[in-house]
């Protein structure tokens, strides 16, 4: 399919990642954009601006929840591709805003999807989702001393006791032998660990299900932590980099959970959006889910020295040893599939996209540190060091 001069739908198309596709989208030209975005306060603040996308004269904006009656039955007028990126977003939060989450993410993708089904006139020739790294849970793992085999068999191990995490122990252990981990593939099984997590699953099992039904094209992109200018520094529940950042320019300490050693797959945002372009063209017969990441993973101890050394401060942070449980301890994609289907090779580097979001995040009014309060939130969760664990 030729994704060029076709009516586009963006669901959360003023969030993060959506923005970025639509400045991309209206950069390249040839394009009709339809936008729905309820404009979360949490997210966007109390009044926000982006005029530059939704005056646009190739762009129509609906302000408005895709759950609202009739919005998507007008915006999916003919629109030939949908990108469906609204969702409430954030596991520690969606472990107790738990109707708000599924309302958003789960019965939005219903409405979405009944449209699509019910009508005819309104059902495009392809769908793309925003899936999230997070339904696979923990990631794959093989014994440590198996670690060059590429043969090694492959262990998923699920979350991690709370007697252990008390006591310091956060890595994994199969009878006795230290497990490290390796690149997740799309066709290892899922296990949410939270609410956001079990949403996004279902997202993706409702999407595969109902456009196969009436012959839609359907892909599942699934993004490891999306980063970059443009994200927003005032939500304290998801966007680790965003947090940070917001914190060391305000001249807090950042409290690193757990040993520092949990790692993450970090992806540029501009490298999301490319692969959002392509989704569309994937070739019949090839995987509809894919993995979006570099495929390579950093510890967040790292992660904060390189923030230090970019905005120049140092001895900001420290390691609590704090945790919540069902936060995973690493997890990052195998992006041979991202290769091969997408055709993506030569992302960002993470020093370079880093660097760029900073400078970025400096030039942007200082938003109060809410990730304090957000903890508060999550209390119930939270669990603190013992006297054990040095």
């Amino acid at each position: 399919m030729d994704i060029n001069t076709v009516n586009i739908l963006i669901t959360g198309g003023l969030g993060f990642i959506g923005r970025a596709l639509a400045q991309h989208l209206l950069a390249e030209g040839g394009h009709r954009l339809t936008i729905v975005d309820k404009l979360s306060e949490q997210v966007h603040g109390p009044d926000p601006d982006y005029s530059d996308i939704t005056t646009h004269p190739q762009v129509s904006f609906f302000r408005a929840d895709i759950c609202t009656p009739g919005v998507l039955c007008e915006a999916l007028a003919g629109a030939e591709v949908v990108y469906h990126l609204a969702a409430e977003t954030g596991t520690g939060q969606s472990m107790y805003e738990i109707q708000s989450y599924f309302q958003s993410n789960v019965m939005g993708t219903a409405a979405l999807l009944e449209h699509i089904v019910r009508d005819p006139a309104r059902r495009p020739r392809s769908v793309v989702l925003a899936s999230s790294r997070s339904v696979y849970g923990e990631g794959a793992y093989v014994r440590e001393t198996k670690a060059q085999d590429p043969g090694a068999t492959r262990h998923f191990p699920r979350t991690r006791r709370v007697a252990d995490m008390e006591a310091g122990r956060f890595d994994f252990q199969l009878d006795g032998t230290p497990l490290t981990p390796v690149p997740t593939r799309e066709t290892d099984p899922t296990d949410p660990q939270s609410l956001y997590a079990a949403s996004k699953l279902t997202q993706e099992q409702m999407c595969r299900i109902a456009c196969a039904s009436v012959g839609v094209n359907f892909t599942a992109l699934r993004f490891q932590n999306v980063y970059g200018p443009g994200q927003s520094l005032r939500n304290p529940y998801t966007g680790i980099l965003s947090i940070f950042t917001n914190i060391l320019r305000q001249g807090g300490t950042i409290d690193i959970f757990e040993d520092g050693e949990e790692s993450r797959d970090f992806v540029y945002v501009q490298d999301a959006v490319r692969a959002l372009r392509v989704a569309p063209d994937r070739a019949p017969g090839t995987p509809e889910v894919i993995n979006v990441g570099q495929g390579a993973r950093i510890s967040v101890a790292r992660l904060v020295a390189m923030l230090e050394r970019k905005i120049g401060v140092e001895g900001r942070s420290k390691v609590s040893g704090r945790f919540r449980p069902g936060d995973i301890r690493h997890n990052y994609a195998d992006t041979t599939l991202m290769a091969t289907v997408l055709g993506l090779s030569s992302l960002v580097d993470l020093e370079t996209g880093l660097s760029a979001t900073v400078d970025w995040a400096l030039t942007q009014p200082a938003e109060d540190d809410r990730s304090e309060k957000a903890n508060r939130e999550l209390s119930a969760f939270l669990k603190t060091k013992t006297r054990g664990w040095t």
